[in-house]
């Protein structure tokens, strides 16, 4: 496995989201030894709506089959505040795929004693087959992106689309925007989206970038050059891209949408974007 992968498959994250957080919980604790039941913990307090902010719909749910509701019932009573949305057979024996809310994926074994969380691997062609279930059950309707709160790079003809959220701090953004160069006849919309958690500075930058006379030059000079843009402030998208990235889930950049739809967490290189950007999986 490659030390790209392991760096969070080439992108920066805000950190583990709360139902993740929750499962990592639940699987520690089945590994300690039994113990009485505790009392019931009083509900924790609703979390405040995000900001409302155009996005597309999320993926259908998909009705449980009769042989997992046993499972499904477990898993609802362990995980009280994520919901099942589907399960269905891994490709390994004796483990189950779980879809649950927010396009979280995490693996069960059949009598739900057991938890997995992560990317499940297939050796032999070292495809990451949780990520090909992710860009299957995470696909967006694109027109719904609201192109106004996004400035435009293009190359060449610009007749083929590619959506992007970046950082302008994000290392791994750096890597992408360096390969960006060698993929043509695209325009790019780069929609700025500050991870203020890791990087304090991004949402300075990138209200910097968005402020300027030239938006392009600005930001390529702070991607390519290194050069931060003057501060300023001025009317900006930036608290509605934050809110419409937690709708559609994204939690980490460069988060990349391909024009029909599906997303794709993390860097790429020239040639993996010309082949996705041909329809390629």
């Amino acid at each position: 496995m490659d030390r790209e992968y392991l760096s969070a498959r080439g992108r920066c994250t805000r950190g583990l989201p709360v139902a993740v957080a929750a499962l990592l919980l639940v699987t520690a604790s089945a590994a300690e030894p039994a113990a009485p039941p505790a009392p019931p913990a009083p509900p924790a307090p609703p979390a405040p709506a995000a900001p409302a902010a155009p996005a597309a719909p999320a993926a259908p749910r998909t009705a449980i089959a009769p042989e997992y509701a046993e499972l499904a019932r477990k898993l609802t009573k362990a995980l009280p505040d994520v919901e099942v949305q589907a399960i269905r057979p891994s490709g390994v024996d004796g483990i189950v795929e779980v879809l649950l809310s927010a396009n979280r994926i995490v693996y069960a074994d059949l009598a739900g004693r057991h938890l997995f969380n992560g990317h499940l691997l297939e050796l032999d062609t070292r495809e990451d087959l949780t990520e090909r279930r992710l860009s299957e059950v995470t696909r967006i309707d694109v027109g719904a992106l609201p192109l106004a709160d996004a400035f435009d790079v293009k190359h060449g003809t610009g007749k083929r689309q590619l959506y992007i959220f970046e950082d302008p701090d994000c290392p791994f953004c750096k890597k992408l925007e360096d390969q960006l160069p060698q993929v043509n006849d695209v325009t790019l919309h780069i929609f700025l989206y500050p991870l203020t958690s890791i990087h304090p500075h991004a949402y300075e930058h990138a209200l910097g970038v968005w402020c300027a006379r030239d938006r392009e030059r600005a930001w390529l000079d702070k991607m390519r050059k290194g050069i931060d843009p003057p501060a300023a402030k001025c009317a900006n998208p930036l608290d509605r891209n934050l809110a419409l990235g937690d709708k559609l889930h994204i939690d980490g950049t460069p988060t990349l949408i391909f024009a029909d739809g599906r997303i794709h967490p993390g860097t790429l290189s020239a040639e993996e974007l010309e082949h996705l950007l041909a329809g390629g999986s």
